[in-house]
């Protein structure tokens, strides 16, 4: 009997070894796998754990917005990799200022926020913007008191009456008042046209913006507006 035990004691404790140099085994090769897998795919052209300023920046020299879709999140921290491959996307769109590139993102809120920083860029310099506060500060350096857009003959600096304009197309059904804003510097009529464009909804009153990067802006953002998503 006691012959019997030690025996079985025997085979378990080979079987107890057997399964731990097997487990040891699959432990080393998924530990062979997850570091050879990286090299793996850098050989077949992905970026693995790449910098998203850098695939971008690579991406805008190549003139291929395409490079960001090499990029993939390996490890057990981080974003996913379609998260980085947007985050990419939109840091190419915003070094190239392309709008096109931000319409691979669209109608998801990465998109809008990739529009909305392109049309910033685009028009950084010019223009005024009303604030709570009830002031009006303009890149030029004027600023006023909010008073309304009924009468805008009410403001003395031409830059408010500009703006007045381009408030009044924004904001009040059946006003069109672009033509009033002079077309030097241009960018501040087409900014009107673009706001006239999304207050009726309309792609075709995007066709008067000459600079071809700020007419995308218009029709991307006429297309999609209501799609569902946080349309600015």
């Amino acid at each position: 009997m006691f012959s019997f035990l030690i025996s079985i004691a025997k085979d378990l404790l080979a079987s107890s070894i057997r399964f731990a140099k097997a487990a040891a085994m699959i432990c080393m090769a998924a530990v062979c796998i997850f570091f050879a897998t990286p090299i793996l795919l850098t050989l077949l052209g992905y970026k693995v754990n790449a910098s998203v300023t850098e695939t971008a920046k690579i991406g805008a020299e190549k003139h291929k917005v395409a490079e960001c879709d090499r990029i993939i999140s390996y490890g057990l921290f981080g974003p996913p990799s379609g998260e980085v491959r947007r985050m990419c996307i939109r840091k190419y769109a915003e070094i190239t200022q392309d709008p096109t590139a931000c319409e691979l993102l669209m109608p998801s809120n990465y998109g809008w926020d990739c529009l909305g920083t392109v049309a910033s860029l685009l028009n950084t310099g010019f223009g005024c913007s009303s604030y709570a506060s009830g002031e009006i500060y303009c890149s030029s350096g004027v600023r006023g008191r909010n008073i309304g857009v009924d009468d805008c003959k009410k403001y003395k600096e031409a830059d408010l009456k500009y703006w007045c304009y381009g408030e009044r197309t924004r904001t009040l059904a059946g006003v069109y008042d672009c033509d009033k804003i002079p077309a030097d510097p241009l960018i501040l009529r087409e900014e009107c046209q673009r706001w006239h464009a999304y207050k009726l909804k309309d792609a075709s009153q995007c066709s008067p913006i000459r600079d071809d990067k700020l007419r995308k802006v218009c029709e991307l953002k006429v297309k999609y507006r209501g799609s569902g998503s946080a349309a600015p």
